[in-house]
């Protein structure tokens, strides 16, 4: 697709993007960063009849608390994340996350929005966000919504958004003062790739080295991010030590479910997700331990 082909409007304001989306004659898609549309139009997808331009859109570029949820906004770059005090104190889980995005100038152009949006199975935030308990705010000319994030993925590259719908808002939970949280991602050249398996954990901890309550969500190894619910039950049933953690890590094994790919076959994905799992629970207690 040539420049000159391409049909963009820019909205001046929120409502404008939305009066522009509840048109039904023409098909639409919202472009913002545009790290994933550039890809997807070279390999011949995503051929919108208009591209709606939301870049410009500041008041959905926040990240803000409230009494009971820290809130997003969608048009927040993956910079933004990394460098808040906020997140870096209360949900450190998706600034670790943020810093794996690609290089620096992806981090400085993607946003956090996008990334949802896209629902890739190897989405680097998206682990993060389900362990966060992450919603996301719906938003039409006539309704809004908020549903959790694992209701929105339905699989790779689909999402519940209707055609005049956006998302306006994500909203997480905060790590509570004894949480702690981390993201280990493998890929073939370091941080600059598409994740091969990723994972992301949040434990609540308790001053005697036990797990009070645990989180933990993996990334490409299945059509959707997972939540690895059975290795979660374990984290709770005494102090993590390098037994327990062992025995979760195959757990792990058994409960993710990949594919075979271009870029590394199931085994291999299984292998490491078990590896990355137990790799990132250890270094989880040795910080912990270190605070």
């Amino acid at each position: 697709m040539l420049v000159s082909e391409i049909d963009m409007i820019t909205p001046s304001s929120l409502s404008e993007c939305l009066t522009q989306l509840s048109k039904e004659d023409r098909k639409h898609r919202l472009i913002a960063g545009g790290t994933d549309a550039a890809v997807r139009m070279k390999e011949g997808k995503w051929r919108p009849d208009t591209w709606i331009n939301i870049k410009s859109l500041k008041e959905l570029r926040y990240i803000k608390e409230s009494e009971d949820f820290i809130h997003i906004g969608p048009l927040t770059t993956h910079t933004d994340m990394i460098q808040s005090p906020l997140l870096q104190r209360k949900a450190d889980v998706l600034v670790e996350a943020a810093r794996e995005v690609g290089a620096t100038q992806m981090q400085n152009m993607g946003t956090i929005g996008g990334n949802i949006a896209t629902a890739s199975p190897a989405g680097d935030t998206l682990p993060a966000l389900y362990v966060l308990g992450a919603m996301l705010e719906l938003t039409s000319l006539t309704n809004k919504r908020t549903i959790p994030i694992e209701e929105f993925i339905t699989g790779p590259g689909r999402t519940v958004l209707k055609e005049n719908e956006m998302i306006t808002n994500i909203l997480i939970k905060p790590q509570k003062s004894n949480g702690i949280g981390i993201f280990q991602k493998l890929g073939p050249r370091k941080a600059q790739s598409i994740s091969i398996v990723n994972v992301a954990i949040s434990l609540t901890m308790d001053n005697d080295r036990n797990c009070t309550e645990g989180k933990i969500a993996f990334g490409s190894v299945a059509p959707t991010i997972i939540r690895a619910r059975k290795c979660e039950s374990m984290l709770t049933l005494g102090q993590l030590n390098e037994e327990l953690i062992q025995n979760i890590a195959k757990i792990a094994w058994k409960e993710v479910m990949p594919i075979s790919d271009g870029r590394a076959t199931a085994t291999y994905r299984r292998d490491m997700a078990s590896a990355l799992l137990e790799r990132g629970l250890y270094r989880l207690i040795r910080r912990w331990e270190n605070q």
